[in-house]
């Protein structure tokens, strides 16, 4: 079975910068900071809510501005 692909659109958090599309696996776990209580965690690229999550990628903080399956 294989499993949806969801793209994220991206931009650095706190800055007027370049946004950018990242496309993953629905099952793929990646590290989101959670916006009410601020703490880290890791959860399924098909469970991350642009309202819930801030990405963190290789050191930075990414604002989610759209998540979409494919």
């Amino acid at each position: 079975m294989m499993s949806n692909q969801y793209q994220l659109l991206i931009k650095t958090a706190g800055a007027s910068g370049v946004i950018c599309r990242q496309t993953y696996d629905g099952e793929d776990r990646l590290n989101v900071r959670d916006l009410s209580t601020r703490v880290t965690i890791q959860v399924r690229v098909s469970e991350i809510s642009p309202y819930r999550h801030t990405l963190l990628l290789e050191g930075a903080e990414y604002q989610i501005l759209n998540v979409t399956s494919h």
